[in-house]
């Protein structure tokens, strides 16, 4: 007994180490960048809109003929696509199979579809590589957010930080002001994110910036706003460069307005450095009609069969309407040895010519 308890114990650690090492392995530090390809309307002002107010760096590419030079810049992003448009079911599944080269081999893939039977469904995923999973979002609710991202958590969209940070060392428009006494002083913002922000200032100020110390009115000019928030120092270090460097934390006191001009403006700012790239880059003129491969390949299931079947439960659901039987046990459609009836000249005209037979009261 002692001997089972020690083997499954030493699996367990081991199972922790191999999925850390997998974890710190596929997942980058400072996570993924996040692309939707040709989305909807619904998902472009629904699901990314509350992606990024998760903290997910969200991009939107409205052309697919820019998702390959794109994605070859950034290795390891995640990319979903939305297969309802542009292209047909056949040359979308060679444009997502051409991925498995290896500029694109590491890119995360994902689609997105309100128009795809299952048949569809199974074939994607079955035959192609794909982490972000195929979503069905032909039920507009709010699980569909939820369903995102537990998805991009599993694949560390995410990495190791909790929120988006923005690198302001070279922005002219950012600047921060903080009063001591009577003195008004200026400071530089390295960088900043919806928790609070980093920044720098002369050495001989750095005895005012005290750990745990609480400051009120720090006015913050980013972009065309000027902000007033109340922040607590982290902490306050001289910097590999030489510079008095002090790490402020927003407080709850902020308003929810504040919080989320800050982080509109760090949204912005990532969106117009990657729409400024995608401008530069070429066009993807491949014809991905052909070969066919989509239409030979097979399914473990008989979806003509289901639809059939479905159809078949459609018409009796309607003639149960028509002609309510009472006292009669609903049947499954598998049990049901059907008799169609199509007009023999020696049945009775009245018992239908192609229905299906219905006893009348006379019959019983």
């Amino acid at each position: 007994m002692i001997n089972i308890m020690l083997v499954n114990f030493t699996y367990e650690i081991l199972y922790v180490i191999l999925y850390k090492i997998m974890w710190h392995r596929e997942n980058p530090i400072y996570g993924r960048k996040i692309f939707f390809c040709n989305p909807s309307l619904f998902i472009e002002n629904f699901i990314i809109d509350a992606l990024r107010q998760d903290d997910f760096e969200v991009y939107v590419l409205h052309d697919f003929s820019y998702a390959k030079p794109l994605l070859m810049l950034y290795p390891d992003s995640m990319c979903y696509f939305d297969i309802d448009s542009d292209l047909s079911f056949s040359a979308w599944y060679n444009f997502l199979k051409s991925f498995s080269t290896d500029k694109l081999s590491s890119t995360y893939l994902g689609i997105i579809s309100e128009t795809a039977k299952k048949e569809d469904t199974e074939k994607f995923l079955m035959n192609l590589r794909l982490p972000g999973g195929f979503i069905n979002i032909s039920n507009k609710s709010d699980k569909l957010v939820k369903q995102f991202s537990e998805i991009l958590d599993l694949n560390g969209a995410k990495g190791r930080r909790k929120y988006i940070r923005l690198d302001t060392t070279k922005m002219k428009d950012v600047r921060g002001y903080l009063s001591f006494g009577d003195k008004l002083f200026s400071i530089a913002i390295k960088d900043i994110s919806v928790a609070g922000f980093a920044c720098t200032y002369k050495k001989d100020l750095m005895s005012l910036f005290r750990k745990n110390m609480h400051l009120q009115n720090v006015c913050l000019n980013i972009g065309r706003k000027s902000i007033v928030s109340s922040c607590i120092i982290f902490n306050t270090f001289i910097s590999p460069d030489g510079n008095a460097t002090s790490i402020l934390m927003f407080t709850n006191e902020n308003s929810k307005a504040i919080i989320n001009d800050i982080r509109g403006f760090i949204i912005d700012n990532y969106v117009s450095q990657v729409d400024e790239i995608i401008s530069t880059l070429p066009l993807d003129h491949t014809n991905y009609d052909q070969p066919d491969l989509y239409s030979e390949l097979k399914t473990d299931r008989n979806y003509a069969e289901d639809e059939v079947e479905a159809e078949l439960i459609e018409e009796i659901a309607e003639i149960e309407d028509l002609a309510p039987m009472d006292n009669v046990e609903s049947l499954d459609i598998k049990d049901m040895n059907m008799d169609f009836n199509f007009g023999d000249s020696n049945q009775d005209s009245d018992k239908g010519l192609g229905d299906i037979y219905v006893p009348s009261e006379d019959d019983k």
